[in-house]
């Protein structure tokens, strides 16, 4: 069966149909989604049941090199709840099921995904794919938002882009984590995640569309005065997230939601976190297998 799509956005995001990932994904299914996360940047697929972690994990390693979930410093030696090293646990229950603690340093550590981002900029290896199952949801809120960071470039002024083309910017963790509220961070933690230099604007290996190449994690531009380089990428940020650029996406039980990296931004939205349960699993294409 082809995969067929139905546009939820007049610029990007679809939802797919003919593709069901508790079921065997043929090649030529798996090349079908490829060419349409390249044209479209977001996807939705629903399912009417979960589909197993196994599952999950098995279609994303056919998309490339997997990242996998590092524990950090920071909330000390536990391991995941989940199986997979690949599924990364973005929700907020502990090993036992129950709500993390109101004074968990990973609630801390998880309010850094409120602010525009794009998954791994931090580090040299970029993300390309993300893909997240949606387990348990709250009954309200949640949401998340994307941007169209293609259509953000193409609709700047020719005097801006050829102001940022050639530009390189930092991306640092621990940042973004400040901006969010995170300041107790010592020098063992951020040693665990040094920061990284991308271009500013960056040619979709997918598409061959010129992107802006932008998160929260983008501390500075390489080069310039800390200050000017801020608020040059305020600027941008604020340009590429205007409401013809976003997309919001709510949330329904078993939902797959995939993104590419390459050519959005995203960003969660707040939800009663301390009283609902959020079960949310993600794999994490990454552009190269890591040492």
């Amino acid at each position: 069966m082809s995969i067929t799509t139905t546009p939820l956005h007049p610029l990007f995001a679809v939802e797919l149909h003919g593709i069901d990932l508790s079921k065997p994904v043929s090649d030529a299914q798996v090349r079908e989604f490829q060419e349409a996360m390249n044209r479209h940047g977001v996807a939705v697929i629903r399912h009417a049941a979960p589909f197993t972690d196994s599952q999950h994990v098995n279609f994303t390693r056919r998309l490339g090199p997997l990242q996998k979930m590092k524990m950090l410093t920071m909330v000390g030696n536990s391991k995941s709840r989940l199986a997979y090293p690949e599924l990364i646990d973005v929700g907020n229950i502990d090993n036992d099921g129950g709500l993390l603690p109101e004074d968990d340093r990973r609630r801390a550590y998880a309010r850094g995904n409120l602010l525009w981002h794009t998954d791994v900029s931090f580090d040299a290896n970029r993300a390309t794919l993300s893909l997240l199952a949606a387990h348990v949801i709250p009954p309200e809120g949640a949401d998340t938002e994307f941007a169209d960071m293609r259509a953000a470039y193409d609709a700047l002024p020719e005097t801006m882009k050829k102001k940022v083309d050639s530009l390189v910017v930092e991306h640092s963790i621990w940042y973004s984590r400040a901006l969010a509220g995170m300041s107790d961070v010592s020098a063992t933690e951020q040693a665990t995640r040094p920061p990284s230099h991308h271009g500013l604007v960056h040619v979709h290996p997918g598409s061959a569309r010129k992107v802006l190449y932008l998160a929260a994690h983008a501390s500075h531009i390489v080069g310039w005065p800390l200050d000017e380089g801020r608020a040059l990428l305020a600027e941008l940020t604020t340009h590429a997230t205007q409401p013809q650029f976003v997309f919001r996406h709510q949330w329904q039980l078993h939902d797959l939601l995939v993104w590419d990296n390459l050519a959005t931004m995203h960003r969660a939205t707040p939800f009663d976190d301390t009283r609902y349960p959020r079960d949310m699993r993600r794999t994490t294409v990454l552009e190269y297998a890591e040492d």
